[in-house]
């Protein structure tokens, strides 16, 4: 069966200033990917950034990074590099689940994979990014959640948020008595009551279970954190994810690694 594709691009104030028209995506083409019927890839590159879509009868796929991203080659590359290994994953167990469904005798469910990088903070040195990801592997439900990746501009490197602290325990143990009670703030407004200590997901989880985002508001330092919690960490599937931001304050800041605290300065 056919499906039609759409590739999402949009014009800058750069590209408006270059020419007075919209940007063109690049054509579509079939897929290399060999995966029979009718198959779809695209991808569109724009002064905005990059928008990737394929669709086939064995999977769907769709991946994105925004304009400050592409303006470094050296993280894009690294960003698609980790992409194509998921990607390649997931066509392989996707293979595998067909084959398994022919042999018996039931019906094959298309899996599939998005990626949508966006930005937290870009700063003078640093870059902060998130990565929304979701998945679905043929099962009841997909999966969903949200990665961190840091870029040190002068040093040309990346590193997780939650690296740019002395360790998780350390970060768990600083924000103990502003996140915990937090997010059973949220807990309690999902489900309309306070969250059972000795419930299956009643405990506080700890940073290493956690997706640590450093943001800004500011504009030239790190001043708040965010603590992601994706389904089952914090809460049960239905209940969907937490996300809990908090201004670096001193027991924050003093778990930041001696190296990286030029970057951080007290929310004000």
């Amino acid at each position: 069966m056919s499906r039609q594709l759409t590739v999402l691009a949009s014009a800058g104030a750069a590209l408006v200033a270059l020419a007075a028209c919209s940007p063109v995506a690049e054509p579509v083409e079939p897929s290399q990917s060999g995966e029979g019927n009718t198959t779809a890839t695209a991808r569109a590159s724009t002064v905005e950034g990059v928008s990737v879509e394929e669709e086939t009868d064995l999977f769907s796929y769709k991946f994105a990074y925004p304009a400050e991203v592409s303006a470094i080659p050296t993280l894009a590359r690294e960003i698609e590099s980790r992409a194509d290994k998921i990607k390649l994953e997931m066509q392989s167990d996707a293979r595998s689940d067909r084959t398994a469904a022919a042999d018996g005798g039931f019906p094959f469910r298309q899996h599939s994979l998005s990626a949508e990088w966006k930005v937290v903070a870009d700063l003078p040195d640093w870059l902060s990014l998130t990565n929304e990801f979701a998945t679905y592997t043929g099962g009841a439900h997909g999966n969903y959640g949200v990665t961190s990746l840091v870029w040190d501009k002068p040093a040309g490197q990346t590193m997780e948020g939650v690296e740019m602290f002395t360790s998780p325990g350390a970060l768990t143990e600083a924000v103990a008595e502003t996140y915990c009670p937090a997010l059973d703030r949220q807990r309690q407004q999902k489900n309309g009551m306070a969250p059972d200590p000795t419930g299956t997901f009643g405990q506080c989880p700890g940073v290493s279970e956690l997706t640590i985002i450093p943001g800004s508001s500011n504009g030239r330092t790190f001043d708040r954190v965010g603590f992601y919690a994706g389904p089952y960490v914090a809460g049960s599937y239905a209940e969907g994810s937490y996300e809990v931001t908090l201004p670096v304050d001193a027991k924050i800041f003093a778990a930041v690694k001696p190296e990286f605290r030029d970057a951080f300065s007290s929310a004000r």
